[in-house]
């Protein structure tokens, strides 16, 4: 059991793309929890809230959802590489013509207690 969320360590890279990523719109309707067992990213910076998902999926990577163009769009996963104990773990989607990749990377908590136990750094790529 595990929660994924990142904040401090989210990557962005501004790529030229008519493809606009936002945060998920109704959230309900995904049927998913933001809890243990599930991955989910939020901006960084932003209060965690049901209005600043920008990606969320159950803790295998299935059932994946993401904001592309301005609609709440489930994610086909087309690809895992969670098997046994690798890291980093990878996973695949494809939506239309959109491919994502998402990649979960573990952080280890600084020797001062500044960071969490558990957080992890997340790498999505349109």
């Amino acid at each position: 059991m595990f929660v994924l969320f990142s904040t401090a360590y989210a990557q962005t890279r501004q790529v030229p793309s008519p493809l606009k990523i936002g945060t998920i719109k109704d959230y309900p309707a995904t049927g998913l929890m933001t809890c243990c067992g599930n991955l989910y990213f939020f901006k960084a910076g932003a209060k965690t809230s049901d209005a600043t998902f920008v990606f969320l999926a159950r803790g295998d990577g299935s059932n994946a959802w993401m904001n592309l163009a301005g609609r709440d769009v489930r994610l086909r996963q087309i690809k895992s590489t969670r098997r046994g104990n690798q890291k980093p773990r990878r996973y695949s989607y494809v939506s239309g013509q959109t491919r994502i990749s998402v990649v979960i990377e573990s952080v280890k908590p600084k020797a001062d207690g500044t960071e969490p136990e558990h957080m992890y750094k997340m790498t999505i790529t349109v």
